[in-house]
């Protein structure tokens, strides 16, 4: 194995191999080169598998080697003219810059990653678009938890559950297919992270046997699924929001700020309407603090949320404008423009 890469080329790629495998579990702080039908470079977090097929012309070459990347960060050069070569001998690995040798022996194993390379491509996303979807539906999720990418129709839903929070993105792109993939939690924030690095603009969608596959340009992601499925979403969230009252994300973000300085991680608040202003409402021993949000002119109620879960998802809806509406027994927040929504249960 002999080649080299424009150094700018290697920084990006391992600033991508970073973002895949995540600082959750160590072990897998790694990435992998190997030949099959041309150079690959591949990394994972153990569930999320990233596969770089590389124009680059190389000999054909057997075994899989193995770089930790913490390793290879060192070697990334301020100087993007310059190069970073690679070459191996049995089991030892060398990557060189102009100045810098990183040797690494007993490197090399024989078995090829595995992954799921052949998918049934049935949907197509502007990437920036799907992505913010799935970065805000896992806005307020934490490890353990899953979330939810099924067809619906003529359209895709992204949803999460997050303690009494719902959130849901639909994307008005057609599936040619019915499916419905859920993914672990981790594993979503790794992938909004390594998409949000790639210049790609389309995204493509597909199933194989038992992972979703994910292709941008010539990176191929397969992506192990959970077999927990998703409430069926209320079809009043595909509804009319024509009647909502509109609150000024800024307005709500900025009373979040103040009451999350007051309340501990995990302590839950009230928001409260009384017809004329919304407001919330922290209790906690001695304390008692009160934040009025805005002006507001739209039915009372009282619900209970967790003020940093919320702080989370709103701070990604890409709208100015929240509407807030009541439907059957629950508040709706909806961004209208992005089709992004908050479900939270009304307090009886």
């Amino acid at each position: 194995m002999n080649f080299r890469l424009v150094s700018s080329d290697y920084s990006k790629l391992i600033d991508l191999f970073g973002r895949v495998s995540g600082t959750v579990e160590p072990s897998y702080r790694y990435f992998q080169i190997y030949y099959r039908r041309g150079l690959k470079f591949f990394a994972t977090d153990g569930c999320l598998k990233l596969e770089f097929s590389s124009s680059i012309p190389v000999d054909p070459f057997t075994g899989v080697y193995s770089v930790p990347i913490d390793y290879a960060r060192a070697l990334k050069s301020s100087d993007e003219k310059s190069f970073v070569s690679f070459s191996s001998e049995g089991e030892t690995i060398e990557i060189k810059t102009d100045s810098e040798t990183l040797s690494l022996q007993k490197a090399r194993d024989d078995a090829l990653p595995a992954m799921e390379r052949k998918f049934e491509f049935s949907s197509r996303f502007p990437l920036k678009e799907f992505n913010e979807s799935l970065n805000f539906v896992s806005a307020a999720s934490m490890e353990g938890d899953t979330v939810e990418i099924f067809s619906k129709g003529s359209e895709t839903i992204l949803a999460a559950s997050a303690g009494r929070l719902v959130l849901l993105s639909i994307l008005e792109y057609e599936p040619r297919t019915d499916f419905h993939f859920s993914l672990q939690y981790v594993t979503v924030r790794h992938l909004v992270k390594t998409l949000e690095l790639l210049k790609t603009q389309v995204l493509d969608a597909g199933s194989g046997i038992s992972e979703l596959g994910l292709k941008a340009g010539t990176l191929l992601f397969s992506i192990c699924t959970d077999e927990t499925e998703f409430p069926k979403p209320p079809s009043f969230l595909f509804g009319e929001t024509a009647s909502g009252v509109g609150v000024q994300k800024k307005a709500f973000l900025s009373a979040l700020r103040k009451i999350t300085r007051l309340s501990r991680r995990g302590f839950s608040v009230l928001m409260i309407s009384d017809g004329k202003k919304l407001k919330l409402f922290l209790k906690a021993g001695s304390l008692r603090y009160e934040c009025e949000i805005s002006a507001f002119s739209g039915e009372e109620f009282v619900i209970q949320l967790d003020p940093r879960k919320l702080q989370s998802a709103l701070s990604r809806i890409n709208d100015s404008l929240i509407l807030l509406l009541m439907k059957k027994g629950n508040l709706l927040m909806v961004g209208k423009k992005s089709k992004m929504y908050l479900l939270i249960p009304l307090i009886n």
